[in-house]
């Protein structure tokens, strides 16, 4: 296997929770050195994690939702707050191309992890700071909380309301996962400027605006055309019908989404052209739109019969847009996901046999991404501070025990 594209670039990683360490996931898995820098005074709480947390037995290394965003990383512990302690951060800091963080504003400045600060350590380093709507602008120290208040704020919750009824969350973190992918773009932008011009950069990433981005026809239309776009559901502005019908068992769900009158001619094939399908008012785009409660209800009727998985492959094979709602075991399950190579395993040490989310990417030139497994809490102190900074076992020592490797 050759080389992986970003082998050579190191990232001094104080980033902790889901956004920072999917982002610097994403360096490591392409091949950059990762060095994960927490102390047990700052344990990165994702290693804390119920979620996946094996036999349900606490533990550092444990976590299901730890291992599946550390995957291919080097972890050590540092005390920020010890003076020691910065000062091998900076070291490291001055052997890196980037550094990561994901700390409110004032826990940052708090820490020394500020671009200021950063780039009188080396001056062409790159830094990069993700939080909730940044951290420059109006005020930007009162904004500080997790990735669902970004929706939130941006009305994302919302928009996807049901008539009438309260804003619905999306569930889980997404934008955390969006911002993620959103900054090794411009991360790997701004290397590029720094090879040819020498400059460093400050990238202040925003989740908030990362959503806002995600979300143009909502803007678009009101700035265009005054419409406010409050509680759109499932519906689409041209595709009708557009949603997603309930099927056979228990919470068991299928997406249609009929774009054109190819598309509408085959579901009702596929239903046995049932007598209410050939009604004119149906027989055109438009006219489906106008009447898509209409149709909804009557297609509600014939999928609830019906198996989601086996429905959504007869549809598929009629040339109807269809897919299966899936759930998180169906997924595990998934044929598709299994042949493609996004699901792999490992034999953890502590938790045995477990099965981690991939990257969603291959590389043709690449066998294999860097699929490593994600470090115990300190694993690598000693590869850190006597391979990379070059401090004698018996220096290591005297740091532990002084809890500046701590």
């Amino acid at each position: 296997m050759g080389r992986l594209p970003l082998e050579g670039l190191r990232v001094a990683d104080f980033s902790w929770i889901i956004n920072g360490p999917q982002i610097a996931q994403w360096f490591a898995t392409m091949g950059a050195e990762v060095i994960k820098i927490e102390s047990q005074t700052y344990i990165d709480i994702g290693r804390t994690n119920p979620a996946g947390m094996a036999d349900r037995k606490p533990g550092m290394n444990r976590s299901g939702f730890y291992h599946a965003l550390n995957y291919g990383k080097k972890a050590i512990n540092l005390n920020l707050k010890h003076p020691k302690g910065r000062e091998l951060a900076h070291e490291i800091i001055r052997r890196s191309d980037f550094v990561l963080e994901c700390f409110p504003r004032a826990t940052a400045e708090g820490l020394g992890l500020t671009y200021d600060a950063m780039r009188k350590v080396k001056p062409d380093i790159i830094m990069i700071s993700v939080s909730l709507l940044g951290k420059s602008g109006l005020d930007p120290s009162r904004w500080v909380g997790w990735g669902p208040m970004a929706c939130a704020f941006v009305g994302l919750f919302d928009a996807q309301g049901y008539a009438g009824g309260p804003p619905r969350q999306t569930g889980g973190t997404w934008p955390d996962y969006a911002v993620a992918s959103t900054v090794v773009f411009h991360a790997l932008a701004a290397l590029r400027h720094r090879n040819r011009t020498g400059e460093g950069q400050w990238i202040d990433a925003s989740m908030g605006e990362t959503v806002i981005g995600q979300m143009h026809e909502w803007f678009t239309d009101y700035f265009m055309n005054g419409r406010d776009r409050r509680q759109w559901e499932n519906r689409d502005d041209v595709m009708a019908p557009h949603n997603t019908y309930p099927c056979l068992g228990e919470d068991k769900w299928i997406a249609i989404a009929v774009g054109d009158d190819e598309q509408w001619a085959a579901l009702r094939g596929a239903m046995g052209d049932p007598e209410w399908a050939r009604d004119a008012k149906f027989a055109d785009q438009y006219g489906r739109w106008k009447n898509r409660d209409a149709i909804d209800a009557r297609l509600r009727e014939f999928t609830r019969t019906r198996d989601h998985l086996q429905l959504a492959a007869e549809l598929q094979k009629a040339g109807v847009p269809a897919g299966p709602v899936l759930d998180s075991v169906e997924l595990h399950q998934d044929p598709h996901l299994w042949e493609w190579g996004y699901w792999w395993k490992m034999d953890h040490h502590e938790v045995g046999e477990r099965i981690l989310p991939g990257m969603p990417v291959k590389l043709s030139a690449d066998e294999k991404l860097n699929y490593s497994y994600p470090p115990d809490l300190g694993q690598h102190n000693r590869e850190i501070f006597g391979g990379l900074l070059g401090l004698s076992d018996a220096e290591i020592k005297i740091l532990m025990e002084e809890k500046v490797i701590y």
